[in-house]
């Protein structure tokens, strides 16, 4: 028995995303949050990320429950494909995560998961650990940080959060009560660095809500709005100001509408009768009295907002009088993808309202920028300082601030995932030499498997150079083979499909059986048609 708290990162402190941290102590683990993370261009043909949960696959037993901070994909993505390989543990949030978790694990017909209502500042205890939440500002209802007494101490979990003074649908975080945990003395504190870099603080949400109402009243004809399908706070802002200036709203995409009728199921959304239209018959309605609220906020390639950028979503056509909002920021490797959507739309007629900036146009981020960070930092004063939720250089920056704090440089530690840092009954912390896990776990269609490098390289190469498939048959009554040869992604002249195949006969000739002669054509043909085109496509022999 270990009686040492070991704290292990299985996602979430070398990217924005994939956030999971688990907690030991003895024969005691809880994890805090298990969400997806979101691939960039850099892994074709992959759907989510997932935290590795191979150390936790050994210890079943002793997981005492899964602590859910809130209900953003990142936080609470990973649980419809990982929670029955975890043993099913019990799941503890707030009222409208479970029902945004509950939402998604009903797609994939998971049933009897075993949730359990948590509320801010109604302790509960999970083996060694007593776990008193405290409500944080983000920009989704029902959100959580985390107070963990451990045999050696407390630890502060922030979750997802920042200080907002008028935070719109929500309540301002308890300061007092922060302080209150700072001052009984603090181990260690492991805070959101998303916006570490970014000075300032962030713009108040009542702020945001007047610049939609703005827009909505001065807006000559329609609006077409996008934004992440669980920003509940921002959805909510949407639906007062169309009701303010009597504007119908019409929904498009299943992710937005799923999470709208959650949330009004559970009262954190209101929506007056006769507001809400179905969007096959907004044409049955003045331009200037339509709100079009979408999914595409990054751009995702089978989203309505990219769909409608293309023309291809035959419910909404742009009309040149149209103002498009994108009320988001980039998530870190979708710039491109925005970016190809938004000069669809604007090449169509739009007028594009949006600004990458945080704090700018439509949008205030849910992240603490680095005033808010002091802030908490000096708060809670914690011995140790461990920043989490973002990459890192995002974390870099948060040390920085730290030591500003006056915690010392020494007690700062950056992690990657799968590290242990391990906290002794001296208190006396370390980062242990051997790591828990190896590769990131992948979603692909129905599939998770264990992400393998030397596919994605190859995918990444098919759609770099191509793909050359050489098809080759043997007609025995004439006594010769038959070669059809198909490029994919490449344009070749017949000519050179002809030397191609005469290549492949002199092959046959030389290696003789069907074995042999495919694996000299898929690793030799390629440097010849290079010699030829100037390209080495993947070879394939069928």
């Amino acid at each position: 028995m270990i009686n040492k708290l070991r704290v292990i990162p299985l996602g979430g402190v070398e990217q924005v995303g994939k956030n999971c941290m688990l907690f030991e102590y003895g024969s005691d683990i809880i994890i805090v949050d298990l969400g997806v993370g979101f691939p960039g261009p850099d892994l074709p043909g992959v759907d989510w990320l997932l935290p590795n949960i191979s150390y936790l696959e050994k210890k079943l037993d002793q997981i005492r429950g899964i602590i859910i901070t809130h209900g953003h994909l990142d936080h609470i993505g990973g649980i419809p494909f990982l929670i029955h390989r975890l043993g099913n543990p019990p799941i503890f949030a707030t009222r409208l995560t479970i029902g945004l978790i509950e939402g998604r694990t009903k797609e994939l017909g998971l049933r009897n998961l075993k949730f359990n209502t948590i509320e801010a500042n109604k302790v509960f205890t999970l083996g060694s650990f007593k776990i008193d939440p405290f409500h944080v500002v983000h920009n989704i209802p029902d959100s959580v940080g985390l107070s963990i007494t451990t045999p050696i101490g407390t630890v502060i979990h922030t979750g997802d959060f920042k200080f907002d003074d008028n935070p719109g649908d929500q309540r301002p975080v308890d300061k007092k009560k922060l302080k209150r945990i700072g001052d009984e003395g603090v181990l260690a504190l492991f805070s959101d660095s998303t916006n570490a870099e970014v000075s300032g603080h962030t713009l108040s949400e009542k702020e945001i809500g007047e610049k939609i109402e703005e827009i909505v009243r001065q807006a000559p004809a329609r609006i077409i709005f996008t934004s992440f399908s669980t920003l509940i706070s921002r959805i909510h802002q949407a639906i007062v100001a169309c009701q303010k200036y009597n504007r119908k709203m019409a929904i498009a995409g299943f992710s937005i509408k799923k999470s709208i009728a959650i949330a009004q199921e559970l009262g954190y959304i209101k929506i007056p009768p006769g507001l809400l239209i179905d969007v096959k018959n907004i044409n049955q309605y003045p331009d200037n009295k339509l709100f079009i609220l979408v999914t595409g906020t990054q751009g995702e390639e089978r989203s309505v907002m990219t769909r409608i950028s293309r023309g291809q979503y035959y419910m909404v056509k742009i009309k040149k009088s149209d103002s498009v909002i994108f009320s988001s920021s980039a998530i870190p490797g979708n710039e491109l993808a925005i970016h190809r959507t938004m000069n669809g739309l604007i090449d169509q007629g739009a007028k594009i309202i949006y600004q990458p900036i945080l704090g700018a146009g439509v949008h205030s981020s849910g992240h603490a920028q680095r005033e808010e960070l002091k802030e908490m930092l000096n708060l809670i004063k914690p011995k140790f300082f461990i920043p989490i939720e973002g990459e890192h250089y995002m974390q870099a920056q948060h040390i920085e601030l730290a030591k500003e704090s006056g915690i010392k440089r020494e007690n700062c530690f950056m992690l990657k995932n799968g590290n242990v840092l391990e906290i002794d009954e001296y208190q006396g912390a370390k980062i242990l030499p051997q790591k828990v896990n190896g590769l990131s776990l992948i979603v692909q269609g129905k599939m998770v498997k264990v992400l393998e490098r030397d596919i994605i390289v190859t995918r990444r190469k098919m759609a770099d150079v191509g793909v050359c498939i050489i098809s080759i048959s043997f007609d025995r009554k004439r006594g010769q083979e038959n070669i059809q040869v198909v490029f994919l992604g490449l344009s070749v002249g017949d000519k050179i499909i002809s030397e191609i195949k005469n290549k492949v006969r002199n092959f046959i000739k030389k290696y003789g059986t069907k074995k042999r002669v495919k694996l000299t054509i898929e690793s030799r043909l390629g440097d010849f048609i290079l010699n030829k085109i100037g390209k080495k496509p993947v070879v394939a022999v069928v």
